[in-house]
């Protein structure tokens, strides 16, 4: 539901040490009861493990289409018991990607599953904008964001460190998301402001009272102007409906804050920006939405209401 802003520094970072990690791991592995194909997918990962690394969102649906098509041993079935597993995704999955992956999401190594997240600097979880994704990282305890795999590990174990494959989530859309395929969903480094939109519809007639300071929290209903998958796997129909106190609290200051003391407050020399966040407790700008729980929120019913 929120914009991931692209890193170059962490992007290059990122690839210049897994992808000599995962070379490492495919050299020692024994290939010996492979057949031929599965080989050749073996090598191929390997001549082209920088480049499934730093595969963008386009390329990561290319690399899937080419690997089903080339070498569907790769590729995993969901829920499949582990002793049906071919030799190859074992491989892929538990002796080279996942084993990189789970060495990567410890402190054990210099370049990590924290430093990732850290230096992302993502705030609240993209997914849903309802719950921060902050890191502690001290001698007293260490705790970090989950992180999402947009196209499963479980399904595409080859896909399992690639960059925009990775996702810092909150607990309850990793959860909610889980192995679910996501050939429709908007991965949040593709996001744009009419991907999501809130807006409020007024269901009942004591809704007209809103001009004479009375409220009823029950007289209308959050929803989404536009409508995409997202909103179906994460469940934020269900999960918005939940917030319209903070709709209603955005009512309020619509009939307790009028334009004239807009004004006023600018001829005391407030920048638009400061009487914002003075109203609304909410940042402005698209790429500060990220640092505060409900910030797409409030800020498409805020200019729907016309508040600032």
């Amino acid at each position: 539901m929120l914009k991931i802003k692209f890193n170059q520094e962490l992007f290059e970072k990122h690839f210049e040490n897994i992808s000599f990690k995962l070379k490492g791991l495919i050299e020692t592995i024994d290939k010996s009861n492979l057949n031929e194909i599965d080989k050749n997918c073996l090598s191929y990962i390997e001549n082209n493990i920088e480049n499934i690394l730093k595969a963008d969102t386009n390329k990561l649906q290319e690399y899937i289409k080419y690997f089903q098509n080339n070498y569907p041993n790769s590729i995993g079935i969901e829920k499949q018991k582990k002793e049906d597993w071919l030799p190859l995704y074992t491989m892929l999955r538990d002796e080279i990607f996942e084993k990189e992956y789970k060495n990567w999401g410890t402190r054990n190594v210099e370049y990590n599953a924290y430093e990732f997240v850290k230096t992302l600097n993502l705030k609240t979880c993209p997914y849903c904008n309802r719950n921060y994704t902050f890191i502690v990282d001290s001698e007293n305890g260490k705790l970090r964001p989950e992180i999402d795999h947009f196209y499963p590990k479980s399904i595409y174990p080859f896909l399992a460190m690639s960059f925009y494959n990775l996702i810092p989530s909150c607990p309850i859309c990793n959860h909610t998301k889980s192995s679910k395929s996501a050939e429709n969903l908007i991965n949040p480094y593709d996001v744009k402001d009419d991907d999501f939109k809130f807006t409020y519809k007024p269901t009942d007639i004591s809704f007209a009272q809103i001009g004479s300071h009375k409220y009823d929290i029950d007289s209308f209903e959050i929803e989404f102007k536009t409508g995409n998958a997202n909103i179906e796997i994460f469940k934020l129909d269900e999960l918005y409906i939940q917030h319209k106190d903070v709709v209603l609290d955005l009512l309020m200051k619509k009939a307790y804050y009028p334009k004239s003391y807009i004004e006023e407050l600018k001829e005391f020399g407030f920048s638009s920006d400061e009487i914002y966040r003075f109203l609304l407790c909410n940042y402005k700008k698209d790429e500060d939405l990220h640092k505060r729980p409900l910030s797409k929120l409030i800020k498409d019913i805020s200019e729907e209401l016309g508040l600032v």
